[in-house]
């Protein structure tokens, strides 16, 4: 019997559990941090948390510096500015503490301590010597950032994915407690996003037995965990699932990579039609349709999805049973008062040709996605979201 050969690749060393922000100043020692550099944004230093860190750095009696300027899906500009801190500065090294912008962020400021050339050059060619020694701490449960090797940037076109096989951190220091103060419309946006980043690992041609381990146990984590983490912010145990299932789905995924999902969510927001969204809110509102059209090219998977996500099987076919995956996370969504349609964020029908083939401005996502996508298949699941219709739901009611 032949095994076909598979690879994995993550932060060098991850912390997991309560209290491991009181270890940041060790971990910060053990790879020859003198002089660090912060990267965060404006509401995680509002909330607190900054001020935990730089405590715990200063204990140990690490020179630091703060940037706390990145914004919300930052544009290339945003990530231009943290390298001019970093250089301008002369730091040895980098920290980036907060969600997967900051965290991205951070990843282009280390490679900018030890690499020439900026964002804009690595757009076209990726960096070429390991980044400065740098450590990942996530304030949300959604994106996985800190065990990827992955930046997302805006680009005046469409959002650019930096890839690159040395932008693993040094260290992954995941602290559940750090989403606390987390408020529930983003609990639920960034729980989205890392159930999203499973589910599309899962069914990745890039996945393999490891990726599917991770990406399983991350789904099941997120339907036992999201709604109470959302109901109830100060339930620590929820919390602490949470940031477990993004932890497992960012190793998922960041080997198996993200397929069509990501694409679609990327398709319709700024600056491809002015419309501005949350990472996990715009990937959330097409993943139904997404999954649905999915479906056929895997049916024993997306019968998995479906089963994790609550939905009863028994009885019906195959093919059914796959398509209950489709109406399982439009539930997910209503649960959690997102939106289940383009029509309601915003969109409408005259867009619906320019954001299909604005999906294909992401050729990775495209090429690993299970079935072939088409622009007359995107046409029709983009028609299909903007009103809000399942093919499968419809034929449950009929």
């Amino acid at each position: 019997m032949s095994v076909e050969i598979h690879s994995f690749k993550t932060a060098k060393k991850i912390l997991f559990g309560r209290g491991t922000l009181k270890q940041l100043g060790e971990e910060a020692k053990s790879i020859g941090v003198h002089r660090i550099a912060v990267i965060t944004d404006p509401g995680v230093e509002k909330a607190g948390i900054v001020d935990k860190v730089i405590a715990v750095l200063a204990q140990e009696e690490i020179d630091y510096g703060l940037w706390n300027q990145v914004e919300p899906e930052p544009a290339l500009s945003v990530g231009e500015a943290a390298i001019d801190f970093v250089r301008d500065e002369d730091y040895d090294s980098v920290l980036g503490l907060g969600g997967g912008s900051s965290l991205d962020t951070a990843k282009a400021a280390a490679a900018a301590v030890t690499n020439q050339g900026r964002l804009q050059d690595w757009v076209k060619e990726p960096f070429q010597r390991p980044p400065a020694p740098f450590i990942l701490i996530p304030t949300t449960a959604g994106t996985g950032s800190e065990v990827s090797n992955a930046a997302v940037f805006a680009t005046p076109e469409v959002k650019y994915a930096l890839y690159s096989p040395l932008m693993y951190p040094d260290v992954a220091l995941v602290e559940p407690g750090l989403t606390r103060t987390l408020p529930p419309s983003l609990t639920a946006y960034t729980g989205v996003d890392a159930l999203c980043h499973a589910l599309e690992a899962y069914v990745s041609l890039k996945a393999s037995p490891i990726t599917d381990i991770l990406a399983l146990k991350a789904i099941s984590l997120v339907i036992k965990n999201i709604r109470s983490a959302y109901k109830d912010g100060k339930n620590m145990d929820a919390r602490a699932g949470m940031a477990l299932a993004a932890l497992l789905a960012g190793m998922a995924f960041g080997n198996a990579g993200t397929v069509l999902g990501h694409a679609c969510g990327y398709a319709y927001v700024y600056p491809a039609t002015g419309l501005h969204f949350p990472h996990g809110y715009s990937i959330g509102t097409t993943m139904p349709y997404v999954l649905e059209y999915n479906a056929l090219a895997n049916l024993e998977k997306h019968t998995t999805i479906a089963e994790l996500l609550g939905e009863s099987t028994e009885g019906l076919s195959l093919r059914s049973s796959a398509f209950r995956c489709a109406v399982g996370f439009k539930k997910l969504l209503q649960d959690l008062d997102m939106p289940t349609s383009l029509q309601a964020v915003g969109v409408t029908r005259g867009m619906i040709p320019s954001i299909a083939r604005n999906v294909f401005r992401s050729p990775k996502h495209v090429a690993r996605n299970p079935r072939k996508v088409t622009v007359e298949g995107l046409v029709e699941l983009f028609t299909k979201a903007y009103d809000g219709r399942l093919e499968s739901e419809r034929k449950l009611t009929s």
